[in-house]
């Protein structure tokens, strides 16, 4: 089991190393570089919060890639959800070939459960993928944290410029 964590951190770490992320972080920057590498559209898709349905959902086609997350939930975490389904698509993972039966009545209400499963194909993944995606999106945040500079005005630049940081 060891083993297998480090060859999916060493996995993942290759994974956001080959990425190119701005300087201070903008996500919609993040996604547009994004976009043009894998040479279609990446399209946000706000949903509302369902209980039935994930916060965050990938749907992969041959025109764009379209990525659906909650808004009724903070921007870090709206930003973690994106992060993740991101992760989906820099891990080249393809799910699985049915979708979760509340999902296509919570994304598209108006639409038949059949159209969207036709369109979309797929939205969920095997539990290591789902670590994947996670660890892939955990890592880009820890890199965007750590080269974006920090102000001493708040949060952890005014906690380092009080007590100190530990880098050494």
């Amino acid at each position: 089991m060891l083993s297998s964590r480090s060859a999916l951190w060493k996995r993942c770490e290759g994974i956001v190393a080959s990425v190119e992320i701005p300087t201070p972080f903008a996500m919609a920057d993040f996604l547009e570089t994004l976009a043009r590498r894998r040479g279609r559209r990446i399209e946000l898709v706000p949903m509302a919060a369902n209980s039935a349905a994930p916060c965050g959902v990938l749907a992969a086609t041959d025109q764009a890639d379209y990525v659906f997350y909650t808004t009724e939930t903070s921007v870090l975490h709206q930003e973690h959800i994106l992060l993740h389904e991101i992760g989906h698509l820099l891990c080249g993972h393809a799910g699985s070939a049915e979708l979760d039966a509340a999902v296509p009545s919570a994304l598209m209400p108006n639409l038949s459960p059949g159209l969207i499963r036709r369109v979309l194909g797929r939205t969920t993944y095997a539990e290591e993928q789902e670590r994947e995606a996670e660890l892939v999106a955990s890592l880009i945040m820890r890199r965007v944290r750590r080269e974006t500079p920090t102000k001493h005005a708040g949060g952890l630049g005014a906690l380092e410029a009080a007590f100190g940081s530990r880098r050494r």
